[in-house]
């Protein structure tokens, strides 16, 4: 469970700097627009509640036997459904930017498992 939990502050922190990237990024090209980090912002604390949410899933999955969880299931999917919905009705908020941290764990979970850990064991 301490795995999970440090894997979650993983991606937390990794969100926050991919997040200050993309910002970066779209000043360049884009110039100043609030939009852009409100919807940065929107997306990642959605991303994290899904990661949040999905934790709860595999603790009750590993430590209490529950083989499926629709519930966490459906949550999750209402969770990416709000942010979605509420940044396309939102005009302050950038759609796109909301829906970009979303693929953020693909990416940093990708990049964490290309990597050998330092304190992995070897079989």
């Amino acid at each position: 469970m301490e795995d999970l939990r440090h894997e979650l502050r993983f991606a937390a922190i990794c969100t926050l700097i991919l997040d200050v990237l993309l910002w970066g990024i779209s000043l360049v090209f884009l110039g100043w627009r609030l939009s852009v980090p409100i919807g940065l912002l929107l997306g990642s604390a959605g991303e994290l509640c899904n990661l949040l949410l999905l934790r709860r899933t595999v603790v009750n999955a590993v430590y209490h036997g529950k083989t499926r969880d629709m519930a966490g299931y459906v949550l999750r999917v209402l969770v990416a459904s709000a942010v979605i919905g509420v940044s396309l009705k939102v005009p302050q908020i950038s759609a796109v930017c909301a829906v970009i941290p979303f693929l953020y764990p693909k990416l940093i979970f990708g990049v964490l498992a290309t990597f050998p850990q330092k304190n992995s064991k070897k079989h």
